[in-house]
């Protein structure tokens, strides 16, 4: 039977950076948050509303993109650590089983 060798090192180390990462598009999201273009700004063009529009859809999907981006990192960092939970807990009933009864 084959032993499983894993590294819990680099398993933490990758989660450290995903959490990282997580905040960081979530930071980067809260940024673009109610940054709507006022028609003001464009004069007196006729396109002044549609380009303002525009300028808002751009900064609700940014938002939006950037949310979804921290939501799957919160995800893959809550998967990392409930497996690096469940090997630790494998190997704590695998060494108590191994003890001298």
């Amino acid at each position: 039977m084959a032993v499983t060798k894993y590294n819990t090192e680099a398993m933490e180390q990758c989660r450290t950076t995903v959490s990282s990462q997580a905040g960081q598009f979530g930071a980067i999201g809260d940024g673009f948050s109610n940054q709507y273009g006022n028609p003001d700004i464009f004069g007196k063009l006729s396109a002044s509303g549609t380009i303002s529009g525009a300028v808002t859809a751009m900064d609700q999907a940014g938002t939006q993109e950037f949310e979804s981006a921290e939501k799957v990192l919160r995800k893959v960092e809550g998967a990392l650590d409930a497996i690096q939970t469940n090997l630790a807990s494998v190997e704590e009933a695998n060494k108590n089983s191994m003890r001298a009864v």
